[in-house]
């Protein structure tokens, strides 16, 4: 509570009255210091033991939970200073929560002690000392006793491994008091409804001051009483306590870190009381007693270990005066509940901020994780609760005490107008000039003027005021009054009348300075809102509102006027959450509501913002940041899909499916050029981004992207156009950043974007797809999208051998190599070659594109020009005629090419087969045939192949092609010689086959330079299946098995046909034509023929 001691004095100032005030006011005893030490023993953790320690596993003493496996931190210490009190600390690490420390210590008599179990002090400070003493998390302090020596062992059943442990030996030093207290210096003084006990001071104890670092703290007001236990030895005597106080001093305020003892106050098992922390018992001083709920509680320990034993009554009885007393200033009820809201930490059952409602007397234990008070205390707390309200007895004679006692409140008052009355929960008197009003928990308290007139008017004590807590009293700036009641106070001044302020928004009012801030008075009475879940009161600065979900928020001015015209809290905005602040930049105002924000400058005026838009201003820096101060309110977008606001730089764009998304310069330029949200691009899915090489904004959108840059501008990429580049690497890639719009091809049914390396194009069938610039070039010379090879169907990839860049269009692909040059390889080529196995099969890189080209095949059956294309490769080429692809690999296409090429050979017209007998591979064209074995490689003009065909092919008496086709030496005709013969070709006479004897003798006769010239008919069996026969331009060669060959030309031809050939009377020839004396003579089986060379006349003689 606020003001016990100043407000009042200041009120009694202006009457020229002096009252005693309700605090001890016994003269402060002279300080009596006792210096004390402290020696720590470094012992590290179990993973670093410190040089003084050793890991060992198991504890000596069997420990709960502690398996013998388990690994324990020990210290043995023979060698130290006497001390009588033991703690160990460690680095403060919430998650060190089931550490258990065994200690055992050598007495004075050089025994070694048992062993005594040491948990984890529950009790937290919450933050530094003011100071800055460093926080440390550790054991309870156990009293010794006087001691030499020490073993320690620390084991963690679970959670965190402590770190940084340190051992820590306290001496408390000496003092003749500790001896010869004397009387308690604290008595007291205070016109509460409970008498105060005898405690004995800070002083007395020995406290050394100058070791404080914690400088005192104060709560609003005393809710509640927490219950401790010390949780160390029993076993102490009357002498000991000053010491024990001094230790437990010590290793608060400097082991652990907190600035000052953590308890409140201290009752020991004689029922003595020890003053605690620094700052006042009457006061509301924050002690470091329960972690998570130091504020608003007053905590009193027991000395001693109550899990272990009961707790004397005169323990009891003490505790409950001490809190009686307590709780007679602050009005609280032994017997009622308070809701108190947890400041969390390591130690507390409760997460920060959750509220818990309590009795207003409870044990540690109920907020902490610790058995505190111990089994024993805790069993009392409802004995401690009927005594504190026993004590706090009876009304009636409060009324008659206080006026009776009081000589500055009788003159205040004046003579009785009433006798004391009693009502329920308390007593009255009316006097002259006021009242007194007394409860149990309240005390007696002074009620005059124009607040109790507005008292009396909300319905006295009955009405949501209660008990008055104070007296009226006068505000410090002396132009008002106030007085505190159980639901709050009343205020008053000559301008704003009196009114009602309670409990959180008069906690509220009170952070900004009462009515010497700038809220000033209150110039409404608190109001209840949303059916009783909310207040406000109206101040002449501003005014606060309050809920249970929002807390006491203060608004005033434009912002406040710009929620009220939003429709308060009932509005879009709802309750606010935060007070009114100014802006880092102070030039601006805000605050922010359940449901969103008002931002106010002068020059952009008062805007509201919702928790979506908000939330992404937020992220970009609020004012500060690129978008500046909104400038108007939070809107919704024609379509009803999304809302917006508009900064001073910028905007930000909000809706369920994307998000809250903020926009700036260029790149929103160029989205509100293309139509904002109902433009192609939709709303922005992403906030503004920097590439990361730093030189591009972008952001991206439902329908796209857009992208910046200095040196190439600001881009927008629809959404195809975007993936496509993306999957390229985006700028990093090979493509760069768009230098380019989209463009819409011709039909409507593609777009294009140029970027730096490339282009993108995209269709709806395609999808988006990068074209790097070195196919670029190759598809922009096919045609581009509107040329043979269309869209591309794929990104740019490369080869498996890391040869090739490649990708592949609609109607082709396109291939790249730094040996082979960017080639286009039309759709139909490209199944074919892909069937072959791509660059790994016998074709390799394609050397050229393809090449149109008509053939007409001479000597063939077509009947007019065959057009199609030829396309190169490095093993080979790809013929394709009426949209039919055929390979021509390797050595077959070497010999077409040495045979005249495509001109002579024309198109494939079969793919590469391989002869039946598994010897030679071979492929058919137009204008013959090429037949490749291990030896040789065969090209066959059409009428060679055909020939050899006739024949019986390989199969015949032929068998394979030994040479490709070869030129007559005189150039007339052609031949190919084969395994079992040869081919002679010539234009007048067609092609001929020729083998064995017969070939043999025409060979001799010159060959086709010779008197025969070239065969006019193939190799012939005669009719009598005994021979064989060729002709020839110039005669014949017959042969038979018996006979041999021999040439037959002119005259003796004729003759001997004339006698029935072969089958005549002379039979088969069996001589070659020779000289006799008047011709020549040619012998045959029968007979012979001679030629006559004077007259040319051939005879025919038969034996």
């Amino acid at each position: 509570m606020r003001r016990l001691v100043t407000g009042l004095t200041a009120f009694l100032g202006m009457t020229g009255t002096i009252l005693v005030l309700p605090v001890y006011a016994a003269p402060v005893p002279e300080p009596e210091p006792v210096t004390g030490s402290t020696e720590t023993v470094v012992m590290g953790s179990v993973e670093e033991p410190a040089p003084a320690a050793e890991v060992q596993e198991g504890t000596t003493d069997p420990v709960p939970g502690v398996e013998e496996t388990d690994r324990a931190l020990r210290v043995t210490r023979t060698d130290v200073e006497p001390f009588s009190l033991v703690g160990v600390t460690w680095d403060l690490d919430p998650g060190v929560t089931d550490t258990v420390v065994q200690v055992r210590v050598v007495d004075e008599g050089g025994t070694w002690g048992a062993w005594t179990e040491v948990t984890p002090e529950a009790a937290e400070q919450g933050t530094a000392s003011s100071r800055g003493q460093e926080l440390r998390g550790g054991t309870q302090p156990l009293w010794t006793g006087p001691s030499t020596a020490v073993d320690v062992e620390l084991v963690t059943r679970s959670g965190a491994q402590p770190t940084g442990v340190a051992l820590d030996l306290v001496d408390p030093g000496e003092s003749p008091a500790d001896s010869s207290l004397g009387a308690p210096d604290i008595t007291d003084q205070a016109h509460a409804a409970a008498t105060m006990p005898a405690v004995y001071s800070r002083a007395q104890w020995g406290a050394d001051e100058s070791i404080r670092t914690w400088d005192p703290q104060y709560a609003s007001t005393i809710k509640a009483a927490t219950l401790h236990h010390t949780a160390d030895s029993n076993n102490y005597t009357v002498d000991q306590v000053p010491a024990i106080m001094r230790s437990i001093y010590q290793y608060h305020t400097k082991s652990l870190g907190w600035g000052d003892i953590g308890y409140n106050v201290i009752v020991d098992k004689y029922g003595r009381l020890f003053e605690g922390r620094a700052g006042g018992l009457a006061s509301t001083v924050i002690a470091a007693h329960a972690g998570g709920f130091n504020t608003s509680t007053f905590g009193v320990s027991m000395l001693g270990n109550y899990d272990a034993v009961p707790v004397p009554q005169a323990t009891v009885d003490a505790v409950a005066a001490v809190i009686a007393w307590k709780f007679s200033l602050f009005g609280v009820d032994p017997r009622g509940s308070t809701v108190l809201t947890s400041g969390g930490g390591g130690t507390s059952r409760y997460p920060a901020g959750t509220k818990v409602t309590l009795p207003t007397i409870f044990g540690h234990r109920d907020v902490g994780a610790t058995a505190c008070p111990g089994r024993y205390g805790y069993a009392r707390l409802g004995e401690i609760r009927d005594r504190v309200s026993a004590q706090l007895g009876s009304s009636a004679p409060l009324v008659q005490r206080r006026y009776d006692s009081d000589a500055a409140a009788r003159k205040l008052l004046g003579a009785p107008a009433t006798p004391v009355t009693v009502i329920p929960g308390g007593a009255f008197a009316h006097y002259a000039n006021g009242s007194i009003y007394a409860s149990p928990a309240t005390g007696a308290r002074v009620v005059r003027g124009v607040l109790r007139d507005k008292w009396a008017a909300l319905g006295w004590e009955n009405s949501s005021l209660g008990w008055p807590t104070t007296d009226t009293s006068a505000t410090p700036d002396g132009t008002g009054l106030y007085q505190h009641f159980q639901g709050g106070s009343l205020y008053w001044s000559e301008a704003t009348g009196a009114h009602v302020v309670a409990a959180a928004v008069r906690d509220k009012w009170s952070t900004t300075g009462w009515e010497n801030g700038y809220l000033g008075y209150p110039v409404t009475d608190q109001t209840a809102i949303l059916g009783g879940g909310g207040a406000y009161v109206h101040f002449q600065g501003g005014s606060i509102y309050w809920s249970p979900a929002t807390g006491a928020r203060v608004l005033g001015g434009v912002v406040y006027d710009r929620w009220a015209a939003s429709g308060w809290e009932n509005g879009r905005l709802g309750l606010p959450i935060a007070d009114l602040a100014v802006a880092p930049d102070r030039v601006g105002l805000f605050a922010h509501f359940q449901h969103g924000s008002v931002y106010w400058t002068p020059s952009t005026g008062a805007r509201v913002l919702d928790k979506a838009v908000y939330g992404a201003w937020a992220a970009t820096g609020w004012e500060a940041g690129p978008l500046g101060y909104p400038v108007t309110d939070v809107t919704r977008t024609p379509d009803g899909q999304a809302d917006y606001a508009h900064f001073q730089r910028g905007s930000v764009y909000a809706s369920a499916s994307t998000g809250a998304r903020a926009l700036t310069g260029d790149v929103l330029a160029a989205w509100a050029a293309q139509g904002w949200e109902a433009g192609a691009l939709g709303l922005p899915v992403s906030g503004s981004g920097r590439t990361p090489d730093g030189k591009a904004i972008y952001q991206h959108f439902q329908g796209g992207s857009i992208y910046s840059t200095t040196a190439t501008g600001t881009r927008v990429l629809p959404t195809a156009i975007r993936d496509g580049w993306a999957a390229s690497g985006w700028e990093v890639g090979p493509l760069g950043y768009p230098v380019g719009d989209a463009v819409r091809s011709p039909d409507g049914r593609a777009m294009t974007v140029a970027f730096q390396g490339g282009v993108v194009h995209a269709s709806a069938t395609t999808g988006g797809h990068a074209v790097p610039a070195a196919l670029m070039i190759a598809h922009e010379a096919a045609g581009g999208v509107a040329g043979a090879l269309g869209l591309p169907v794929s990104g740019a990839g490369r080869t498996p051998d890391g040869k090739a860049t490649y990708q592949h269009f609609q109607g082709g692909s396109i291939y790249a190599t730094a040996a082979t040059g960017t080639h286009v390889i039309p759709a139909a080529a490209f199944g074919a070659w892909a069937a072959s196995g791509f660059e790994r099969g016998p074709l390799g890189y394609p050397t050229s594109g393809p090449v149109a080209t008509t053939v007409t095949v001479a000597g063939t059956a077509a009947t007019g020009p065959t057009t199609g294309t030829v396309q190169s490769f490095q093993g080979g080429a790809l013929y394709t005629v009426g949209g039919a692809t055929t390979i021509v690999a390797g050595p077959v296409q070497a010999a077409v090419a040495g045979a005249g090429g495509t001109a002579r050979f024309g198109f494939p017209t079969s793919a590469q087969l391989t002869t039946p007998d598994g010897q030679a591979r071979y492929q058919h064209f137009a204008g013959g045939s090429v037949y490749a074995t291990q030896a040789v490689v065969s090209a066959l003009p059409t009428a060679v192949r055909d020939s050899w065909a006739r024949t019986g092919w390989e199969r015949g008496p032929l068998g394979l092609p030994v040479t490709t086709v070869q030129s007559t030496p005189g150039g007339l005709g052609e031949y190919v010689h084969f395994a079992g013969g040869s081919v002679y070709y010539s234009r007048p006479t067609g092609a001929h086959t020729l083998r064995g004897p017969i070939r043999d003798a025409w060979a001799a006769a010159g060959w086709e330079q010779g008197a025969l010239g070239f065969p006019t008919t193939d190799h012939t069996v005669t009719p009598d299946g005994r021979g064989a026969y060729s002709y020839f331009q110039g005669g014949a060669v017959y042969w038979s098995a018996s006979t041999g060959a021999h040439v037959l030309r002119g005259a003796v031809l004729d003759a001997w046909a004339r006698t029935g050939w072969e089958q005549g009377r002379l039979g088969y020839p069996t001589s070659a034509t020779r000289q006799v004396a008047d011709g020549t003579r040619t012998d045959f089986q029968g007979g012979y023929i001679s030629v006559s060379t004077a007259t040319g006349q051939a005879v025919v003689t038969v034996r």
